[in-house]
């Protein structure tokens, strides 16, 4: 999970000057989808385990899910809000997302609500908060609603999300299951993202764009869901989740060491937060069994 982090927080710097100067939204989710399908399907075929096993016939209609709100409307969400709304909304509002997996991991998991998961989920919550408004100024103002309102709902789909997908990392092989997830995933997003797609000029592109491209399909597409299914075979999707509250911090790092931002006491408080939430969060050998 720490690598997914890092892969999603290095993103922020590296795919942010792609829109909408090189690439629309929905070209970018072409590209995403479609790239790391065939990258998954390439590393399955090389690995005799994954290659040599099936989904079930019961579990299709479950990966079928998992695919439409993991892949394709979190994906689309995501970037038609951000392309609606500032970084800084979109980053308030993903900050739910642990409480939101706690809640669904209740009602549709039957996990327990521990109080130091919590408490920890909370600390994290406001220490990213903290970090976020730090960097630059919200809006929450008539002209971000709109996008507001798209980045709740990728919130909500993408800890649907982690629920349902739980179930099926510890019964398939990673390799197996990324591949028809996002091939799912693909076929659904398809119908939006085709046309844009088959209009992207590529005439303008620089060697940095064809690098963030590469980045964006590699490193926050591929590498990152693999990570993140790998870390649900151990992990709690509460867990998992929480994750979302480092992302902030790495920003900060890069920005201090590449950017010349500079460090100051709100940054370290926010830090101190997020990494004794990371201690509570993972107190107790639950968080490895459920």
């Amino acid at each position: 999970m720490l690598g997914a982090t890092l892969l999603f927080g290095i993103n922020y710097w590296v795919a942010k000057g792609l829109m909408p100067g090189y690439l629309k939204p929905l070209q970018i989710i072409f590209l995403r989808i479609s790239g790391a399908l065939i990258l998954i399907w390439l590393l399955e075929l090389i690995t005799p385990a994954a290659n040599k096993a099936k989904i079930q016939r019961k579990d299709l209609l479950r990966v079928a899910i998992a695919a439409l709100l993991g892949i394709s409307l979190n994906q689309i969400l995501f970037f038609t809000g951000l392309n609606q709304t500032t970084p800084v909304d979109s980053a308030i509002i993903n900050s739910t997302n642990p409480l939101m997996v706690i809640l669904l991991s209740y009602l549709f998991l039957k996990q327990p609500i521990k109080i130091t998961k919590v408490l920890g989920i909370i600390l994290g919550a406001f220490g990213a908060l903290l970090l976020i408004l730090n960097s630059s100024s919200y809006s929450f103002g008539n002209s971000g609603q709109i996008g507001n309102i798209y980045i709740v709902a990728n919130t909500l789909s993408w800890s649907l999300y982690l629920v349902i997908v739980k179930p099926l990392t510890t019964k398939y092989h990673p390799y197996l299951l990324m591949r028809w997830v996002f091939l799912f995933g693909f076929f659904f997003a398809l119908p939006t993202t085709l046309k844009p797609f088959l209009d992207i000029n590529t005439s303008n592109f620089t060697l940095y764009t064809w690098f963030s491209i590469a980045y964006v399909i590699i490193g926050t597409t591929f590498l990152a869901y693999l990570f993140i299914t790998f870390g649900l075979r151990r992990l709690s999707p509460p867990v998992v989740a929480f994750y979302t509250y480092i992302q902030p911090v790495i920003v900060a790092i890069i920005g201090i060491l590449l950017f010349r931002e500079v460090i100051s006491l709100a940054k370290i408080l926010a830090a101190l937060l997020i990494f004794s939430g990371i201690y509570l969060v993972n107190k107790g050998p639950s968080n490895r069994k459920e």
